[in-house]
């Protein structure tokens, strides 16, 4: 199980940056065309608007496009390393704040200040703990009609099937894998993370999941989990929504095969 101090090792210390994070995107295509038809679909009916927080930017992978959306965007990262790689990158926007946490504390935020806080990518990497943590304060950092966008881990929900592979030995090599018939990949997830009881911590910190849709990612089985949230007395809608998705990452490649039509790189001559 991913801790904190080990996404800080991994994070602020041995990764390499070198990509800024892009390689992530390559199954999209790129972080354009991820962003335009996989992320912005999923979050357009709360942007664009005034303060949005971006928790775990990493190199600015979904800053560079959340800082055109706002007024004020507030970037908050574990990683010292990452916090500098987003102040190089965006040295000529003024409206944009850096903070360097302990990967738990958003104190250096204003309360009812947050009209859209969004983290994608990244905090799947972090036990139910310090979610539960993160819910805690994000409930004291919206706004009355605030909402917050949460990708985390569903990983939980497939932890019996992980140690049975583990205790078969399958693992990548496999001639089950190789045949597509075991999928042993744990992408690094936070184990003791679901859907549920993310919904769970969220209710508990005094938020509410409008909608969660559950999915795959890089794997055929449902290891992921997009929330979004608001407070219980906002406009919002009132009832949640569940939504298992086991087609995610077949969306990702029909992306990736149009990128080449529509991504600048490939419209831009020479």
């Amino acid at each position: 199980m991913p801790t904190v101090e080990e996404n800080k090792s991994a994070w602020d210390g041995t990764y390499d940056w070198s990509q800024a994070g892009d390689e992530w995107s390559a199954t999209w295509g790129g972080a354009d065309q991820q962003w335009y038809f996989s992320v912005l679909p999923r979050i357009h009916p709360f942007v664009p608007t005034g303060t949005i927080l971006e928790i775990a930017p990493g190199f600015g992978r979904w800053t560079q496009f959340l800082k055109g959306l706002c007024g004020r965007l507030v970037v908050v990262d574990m990683a010292e390393k990452c916090i500098d790689g987003c102040r190089r990158r965006f040295a000529g926007e003024k409206h944009l704040e850096y903070h360097v946490n302990d990967g738990r504390s958003l104190e250096m935020v204003e309360d009812g200040s947050v009209d859209f806080a969004f983290s994608f990518d990244s905090l799947v990497h972090v036990e139910l703990d310090v979610l539960d943590g993160y819910l805690r304060q994000l409930a004291k950092k919206l706004k009355p009609e605030g909402v917050a966008f949460i990708h985390h881990s569903n990983i939980g929900e497939h932890v019996e099937y992980l140690e049975k592979l583990k205790r078969w030995g399958v693992k990548d090599g496999h001639p089950l894998v190789k045949w597509g018939l075991a999928h042993p990949a744990d992408h690094w997830r936070a184990r003791s993370v679901t859907a549920a009881k993310f919904r769970s911590a969220a209710e508990g910190a005094g938020l509410r999941c409008l909608t969660q849709e559950i999915v795959n990612w890089g794997t055929p089985r449902l290891i992921d989990c997009l929330s979004t949230l608001a407070l219980p007395g906002s406009g919002w809608r009132k009832e949640t929504v569940v939504v298992r998705n086991p087609r995610f990452m077949d969306e990702a490649e029909e992306i990736r095969q149009k990128a080449p039509l529509y991504a600048r790189t490939g419209l831009r001559a020479g």
